[in-house]
């Protein structure tokens, strides 16, 4: 991944605006195709061969992952510059890199289930820098209609923020979960995310999502990374009680330049 592979923000304002009305926006052609076939191979060299054993259909790997890749998806100065502008600030922290592998999977097929990541209030997005995170997911593989594609209720942060708001009025602020409620009777509204190899989604966490079984002859690869800002109370707590952060290897470090070894602390 050369120096010159890294990618450009283009149309970045029409973008952040998806992202604000709908709660998602797609980046088309993110990464390049040498990159996400270094992906995939990585994952396979950690999983080992595609299976269609419906026990082990989804494989999510998440930190320590080892490896030279891990630090130079982590040092993409266009993720970097991404998530600055999204969090109002180029003090940032790495929250996780995460691969998942879904394998072709064999009937019967269950319902998506239906979730949001976190419960973050309107205020903790409307201060800057924002007490929040945003997922960035990367397809490393094309992806079709039933196999294994992310899948988003649009609007949906908006319904988030009204139960937050709720929520805050009758029991105070508390704790981010780390895992919160499935939500239910998403599915009419559901849409799946089809998309290119190197493409990039980038989401509201209070978005209702989830994703299909893989229904195709095909595996589907993902990557995912978030960045927060070290000031956001809440969410420091929560990586700090599940102890979330804390196995990030030692390789990755050494992989990252002086100036962003603050991404890990």
């Amino acid at each position: 991944m050369e120096n010159d592979a890294y990618p450009e923000l283009t149309d970045l304002k029409t973008r952040l605006q998806e992202l604000e009305s709908q709660g998602y926006t797609v980046f088309p052609g993110y990464l390049d195709r040498a990159t996400t076939a270094a992906v995939r191979a990585h994952i396979d060299s950690l999983v080992g061969p595609v299976s269609t054993d419906l026990n082990a259909a989804r494989h999510v790997l998440r930190h320590p992952i080892r490896g030279a890749i891990m630090s130079r998806l982590a040092n993409n100065p266009a993720t970097l510059e991404l998530a600055a502008t999204l969090i109002g600030s180029r003090e940032l922290r790495m929250r996780e890199q995460v691969f998942v592998r879904s394998d072709p999977s064999p009937p019967p097929y269950q319902a998506p289930q239906w979730h949001i990541d976190a419960a973050f209030c309107r205020e903790e997005f409307e201060v800057r820098p924002r007490q929040v995170y945003y997922q960035m997911l990367h397809y490393c593989s094309a992806v079709s209609a039933g196999g294994a594609a992310f899948m988003i209720v649009p609007g949906s942060h908006w319904f988030s923020l009204e139960a937050s708001e709720k929520a805050e009025r009758e029991e105070r602020r508390q704790p981010i979960h780390s895992h919160t409620a499935l939500v239910p009777g998403a599915n009419d509204d559901g849409i799946e995310i089809c998309a290119n190899d190197g493409d990039l989604i980038v989401f509201n966490p209070l978005c209702y999502h989830a994703s299909s079984l893989n229904r195709t002859d095909r595996p589907r690869y993902v990557y995912f990374t978030s960045f927060y800002h070290p000031s956001a109370a809440r969410l420091v707590d929560l990586v700090r009680r599940t102890k979330y952060r804390d196995n990030f290897p030692d390789s990755l470090r050494q992989g990252l330049p002086p100036e962003l070894q603050s991404l890990l602390n």
